[in-house]
């Protein structure tokens, strides 16, 4: 703390009384130096409000005169007030509610940093759906609902990204899993588009349970290949969707003897997804090429196509077996010639009823 009784002009630098000095613009001068600074401040466009210090000699407590005011903070106080303030005593209930709501402050923070991160998480996911990264929003948005499992908006959000990646399970984990499937207001866009892309997805999924079922039989396999297609058109999102349309084309071509559409799909497929299944269609359609051609070429690479597809079958228990019924059909045409159906070939030498066609 100093004195306020004697001050130093800010531009000649001369010692004055408080009284003698004026203010202008944070700035302290004598009453020369003050005409001159405010003629200044006026030309340059800067504030030309200039006080008398004099007039800063008021206690800001207790409104008393004085002419050695102290500085406290930003206040100018006379001793007294001076003292009273600096010594303030502030009374226990109040210290002790102070100290209370600092706890309770550290118990809000700690307590919402989860929320925080879910909304975090939120708003990353939904910024990824909009740029149409699907499956890199999905990983945030799943995270926003393992902390806030109650939240609308991150349950719609997942389910979005989730359908739009073709993983309808998250997604019925997310519509079905928030509040036993229940939404604030069924009428909002967000609810209305998400549930529209919902109803799509399913009704595509029956459409092709339908078709599966349908292929069991003969004579079915134009009309399951024609449900297939308009699965896909329902929802293009299902997961290796070209494969499951062109193995039911291929089932179709089959049935209508169109061999040559049947090979040239099976070949598409195994160039695309080389795997044990599709070696073991693509060696189907080369026998059924060599019984109606005898081209010995179709022969020879129809038997290395079973060999692969047991060799890459190998560790799967599952495609083994079906492959085992499917080469003895496959067996069947390359010695004799004949292409006959799956339910002729079982009443024929009474095997198993499981197997592609």
């Amino acid at each position: 703390m100093r004195a306020m009784s004697q001050i130093t002009c800010g531009t000649c630098s001369r010692e004055i009384a408080t009284s003698e000095g004026y203010e202008l613009n944070g700035k302290v001068y004598c009453e020369p130096c003050a005409s001159t600074a405010l003629q200044v401040a006026k030309q340059s466009g800067q504030p030309a409000n200039i006080v008398r210090l004099v007039d800063k000699t008021i206690c800001a407590r207790c409104k008393a005169y004085s002419g050695s005011l102290l500085e406290v903070g930003n206040l100018r106080l006379c001793e007294p007030c001076a003292a009273l303030v600096q010594d303030w005593p502030y009374p226990q209930w109040l210290k002790l509610s102070l100290a209370g709501l600092c706890v309770l402050l550290v118990f809000a923070l700690l307590h919402g940093r989860k929320y925080f991160a879910a909304g975090k998480n939120l708003y990353r996911g939904e910024q990824l759906i909009e740029k149409g990264q699907y499956p890199e929003a999905l990983k945030y948005l799943k995270e926003t609902l393992r902390i806030a499992p109650e939240s609308d908006k991150g349950a719609l959000l997942t389910a979005k990204a989730a359908l739009l990646s073709g993983d309808i399970d998250t997604a019925a984990n997310a519509l079905q899993g928030h509040n036993s499937g229940r939404f604030e207001d069924a009428t909002k866009p967000e609810f209305l588009e998400v549930k529209n892309m919902w109803d799509r997805a399913t009704s595509s999924m029956d459409k092709l349970k339908q078709a599966a079922t349908l292929e069991e039989t003969d004579g079915h396999e134009v009309q399951a290949a024609t449900l297939v297609h308009e699965a896909a058109s329902l929802y293009p999102q299902m997961p290796q969707l070209q494969l499951i349309v062109d193995h039911f084309d291929e089932g179709a071509a089959f049935s209508r003897k169109d061999y040559d559409n049947f090979l040239r799909l099976a070949e598409k497929d195994w160039n695309t997804s080389p795997g044990g299944a599709t070696a073991a269609g693509l060696a189907s359609a080369l026998a059924c090429k060599f019984a109606v051609t005898n081209d010995p070429a179709f022969r020879k690479r129809s038997e290395e196509m079973l060999t692969k597809a047991r060799e890459l079958s190998a560790s799967d228990k599952e495609t083994t077996a079906v492959l085992s019924e499917y080469e003895g059909r496959i067996r069947y045409r390359l010695d004799s010639r004949q292409v006959i159906t799956k339910t002729e070939y079982d009443r024929k030498f009474h095997k198993g009823k499981d197997a592609a066609k």
